[in-house]
């Protein structure tokens, strides 16, 4: 009898074909599951390191190397699946972009990361409690101790653990876009809402743990004076803490850099 006739026989292969096609999607899904677990990794060192996430090159060069390993007559489909999988990595890679709050003391950083930490169910931190917590000292202490420098050193350790860890609401300190290696690491670590807020508004912040504006409203005017613009450079964003609706917006901006 024909093998294509023997309906019992074409029956018992299809049942073996379904076997062996559920066993390879099994090995298929173990390993992606592996490479996405790797590339959480390779991502929080990116972070940590202030490298961006997405390396286009990087990426051809993977599809092209697949083309060569695959027969011809499944490189299309291969290419195809490939593609599919390289985005859903860098999905992955984004869900864990931390949202960065920068600006001036007294702009609300600490309130609007406290409040967005339960909106969105994140771990909010702020830096300048880390470094108090770390070096046993307050802010004012350390300056006038230390010296800015080590501050500003250690502002940046914090910072690249925090870069590392991922998927956190960060308030930060004032002048954390002082120091030139924070900005690349804040870039491309983070989604970085610049907030701000009136000079009059401002001028109002209580100067304990804020050794640069502790002379007055003069001080906080030539404070914003030098920093604006690099507020301005850091930031993914910039909105007015205090303007209807901003916690809708920085909600809506942050998901949309995070999909």
């Amino acid at each position: 009898m024909n093998r294509y006739t023997d309906k019992t026989q074409l029956l018992n292969e299809l049942s073996e074909l379904r076997r062996d096609i559920n066993e390879i999607d099994s090995e298929i899904v173990q390993l992606l599951c592996e490479r996405f677990d790797t590339v959480l990794e390779l991502a929080e060192i990116k972070r940590a390191l202030g490298s961006p996430l997405e390396n286009k090159e990087r990426e051809s060069e993977v599809l092209k190397s697949l083309m060569k390993a695959s027969p011809k007559e499944y490189a299309g489909q291969v290419d195809a699946v490939f593609r599919e999988v390289i985005a859903a990595s860098k999905t992955l890679q984004r869900k864990m972009l931390n949202l960065y709050f920068i600006g001036m003391p007294n702009c609300g950083k600490s309130r609007l990361s406290s409040r967005l930490g339960d909106i969105l169910r994140m771990p909010h931190v702020d830096t300048d409690e880390l470094i108090m917590e770390r070096s046993g000292k307050s802010i004012d202490r350390i300056f006038d101790e230390d010296g800015e420098t080590a501050f500003r050193e250690l502002e940046h350790e914090v910072l690249c653990e925090l870069a590392h860890c991922g998927g956190l609401i960060v308030a930060t300190g004032g002048g954390i876009i002082t120091n030139k290696k924070n900005i690349p690491i804040l870039k491309n670590s983070g989604f970085v809402v610049f907030l701000d807020r009136s000079i009059d508004r401002l001028a109002m912040a209580k100067t304990k743990n804020r050794p640069l504006i502790r002379t007055g409203t003069q001080a906080v005017i030539s404070l914003y004076t030098k920093r604006i613009d690099l507020y301005r450079t850091a930031a993914d964003m910039t909105v007015d803490p205090d303007a209807k609706g901003t916690v809708r917006t920085i909600i809506r901006a942050y998901t949309n850099a995070t999909k």
